[in-house]
């Protein structure tokens, strides 16, 4: 990999090449054409993308092949191919300590970008025709839900700002999302996850079947579920941070929201969130390791019969919604626990009528009714003695 180095007052790159006539190796000096080291970053790390090429002699004029070397001001690097480019771009995330879920995402949403343009097409040619095509062709064909196809757009879009910041592009092309309605709150009423918690599908468990498939360390995985109805956590973060005492401390650079976040934990929860942690060694990500969770909860909710969008996710709903009735709606208190930026994001649980709520979660109504429930008792004083798995 070239380096940087400074001649005077102005920056160079420093390529290491093989001599074949000397028989060593020898610096190859291009001049980054600066006097600032910010420029001289962006300018080293064009230099990298095509150091191969120059060491193996692939280039034959370095001045045509940079922008800041020649009168015409133009780079043959719009040439350079996607996938060397979205390469480096994935490595430059890395390099700025982006969450690892973020980067799976960026990965997935630029293998289709690639899937759809084509690994050896020119950066240069990328236009808003080549984006339009990839979001009401390729994503469409291929049956990604409108959020997903969306949640693909910000990473192109991410993507498309850095080739400009790093003067890859001379304009960004311009990326807009589908529009869509505010998805709707899935949760589990009470008498679902009193089924849930009852539910066994052990190997000789008394719910199976003669054809059914039954889930070996079916009783783990029941106490994982009622770790996340219990804390509300999301479906990745038991997997994330650190345990201090009976909280587990997740740090801005892993949150989702780039904050630092606190979790409570009950002794039993505490055991269950290192029984889970245990096992992340065996999954190549964390999403994979999360991902395992979710198809087994899909499994034991089909079992029960309840509906087939509920997902992982939805025991976090399900806990903000239990904390609905057990706060009188305290909803300041309701972000905070769940980690939320914005509390508009919280206020979404308001939506849902107070009556309908109250059919749901019975036990909670006549508690709060009664007056037995106020604002200060979290989730877990309450709700692990209602959903303990029996």
């Amino acid at each position: 990999m070239a380096s940087s180095t400074k001649r005077r007052t102005r920056y160079y790159a420093r390529i290491r090449c093989w001599d074949n006539i000397l028989k060593k190796q020898r610096d190859q000096y291009i001049s980054l054409d600066t006097e600032s080291s910010t420029v001289a970053d962006i300018r080293l790390a064009k230099v990298n993308l095509v150091e191969p090429l120059i060491k193996s002699g692939g280039i034959k004029d370095v001045n045509e092949c940079f922008e800041w070397l020649n009168k015409k001001g133009t780079s043959t690097q719009n040439g350079l191919l996607l996938r060397v480019v979205v390469d480096e771009w994935l490595e430059s995330r890395r390099r700025n300590n982006i969450r690892e879920n973020t980067i799976e995402i960026n990965e997935r949403a630029l293998g289709h970008f690639m899937n759809h343009l084509g690994k050896k097409y020119p950066i240069g040619r990328i236009g808003i025709k080549d984006v339009r095509q990839f979001k009401e062709t390729y994503m469409v064909v291929h049956g990604y839900s409108p959020t997903s196809i969306n949640m693909y757009l910000r990473s192109v879009g991410c993507f498309l700002n850095w080739l400009v910041d790093n003067e890859y592009l001379a304009k960004r092309p311009k990326v807009t999302q589908l529009s869509i309605n505010e998805p709707e709150v899935k949760y589990l009423n009470e008498t679902e996850v009193s089924e849930l918690m009852r539910l066994d599908l052990s190997p000789k468990g008394t719910y199976l079947k003669k054809d059914d498939c039954f889930v070996s360390d079916w009783e783990h995985y029941k106490r994982a579920f009622k770790l996340y109805l219990t804390t509300g956590c999301r479906k990745s973060e038991p997997f994330l941070g650190e345990i201090k005492g009976m909280w587990l401390y997740i740090p801005p650079n892993q949150s989702k929201n780039r904050r630092k976040r606190t979790i409570k934990l009950s002794p039993e929860n505490l055991e269950t969130l290192q029984e889970m942690r245990g096992r992340r060694s065996k999954y190549k990500s964390v999403k994979i390791c999360s991902d395992s969770y979710n198809k087994v909860l899909k499994k034991a909710l089909k079992k029960i019969g309840a509906s087939k969008e509920l997902t992982l996710h939805s025991l976090r709903h399900t806990y903000a919604c239990i904390r609905r009735l057990q706060t009188n709606g305290n909803m300041p208190l309701i972000r905070d626990e769940l980690g939320h930026k914005d509390i508009g994001t919280t206020q979404r649980y308001t939506e849902i009528p107070l009556d309908m709520l109250e059919e749901h979660f019975p036990t909670y109504a006549n508690q709060r009714q009664n007056g037995i429930l106020g604002q200060q008792i979290r989730a877990t004083d309450t709700l692990e003695s209602e959903v303990a798995p029996r």
